[in-house]
């Protein structure tokens, strides 16, 4: 025979209460392990993408430098090419002025026939100045105006082109470098938002996934401004 009281029923209300205090740390938990992992997830795509653009943009850096470099070559041809002209200028402007003043008409005009198409203008030019009269005229026809040699001109715009491709280059060495950095604050990201979730006290996680998603916001803003290189 039981002689001892009869237990009480528990109260509904603290018994629910005991329930939701046991469940709801799970709950918090496993939401803040779904966030966790939706940040790392964004920050590894994001990461993998600026390692993408730097290698397009180490390429396109290359390819600008191998441009700077044909083009300063194609100037240096160019410009040994224009001093050969003019010195085979010189020796022809030489030999018609000696047979200018020896009034040999024959060789003259022989001579002036077969001048460049950039001297000739240039000698015509000269003598319509009367030199050997006129102190005021240029010493030669090689400082007139109308003589432009096309490899001269060529030079030049080797020059710019060189000038324009090593610019290039350099552009697209700094966007290389500009995605290595933000590739290792993605990195950092991956770092916090990981190492939160080993931790049990629940301010220490929640201050490391702050600080996880602060970095991933902030370099996901700088990110929107970066120049996309298309392979």
């Amino acid at each position: 025979m039981n002689t001892g009281k009869p237990s009480l029923p528990e109260d509904p209300t603290d018994l629910l209460r005991r329930i939701l205090h046991a469940v709801e740390p799970v709950r918090s938990k496993k939401g803040f392990e779904i966030a966790c992992a939706i940040v790392l997830a964004l920050a590894t795509t994001a990461s993998a993408w600026c390692a993408y653009q730097s290698k397009l943009w180490g390429g396109v850096q290359m390819a600008q430098s191998n441009a700077a470099v044909r083009a300063s070559r194609e100037g240096a041809v160019n410009s040994l090419a224009a001093v050969q002209w003019r010195a085979f200028d010189a020796s022809m402007f030489i030999a018609y002025m000696a047979a200018r003043f020896e009034t040999n008409s024959a060789l003259e005009a022989f001579l002036f026939q077969r001048f460049r198409p950039e001297m000739k203008p240039a000698v015509e030019a000269w003598l319509k100045l009367d030199p050997l009269h006129n102190p005021s005229a240029p010493a030669s026809p090689f400082r007139m105006l109308e003589y432009a040699q096309a490899e001269t001109a060529e030079v030049v715009r080797q020059a710019d082109r060189a000038a324009q491709s090593l610019a290039a280059a350099a552009e697209a060495r700094r966007f290389s470098d500009d995605y290595v950095l933000l590739t290792v604050v993605f990195a950092s990201v991956l770092f916090f938002g990981g190492i939160a979730r080993a931790f049990d006290s629940q301010s220490l996680r929640t201050t490391l996934a702050a600080l996880a998603t602060l970095l991933f916001l902030g370099t996901v803003v700088a990110l929107t401004t970066m120049p996309v290189c298309h392979p």
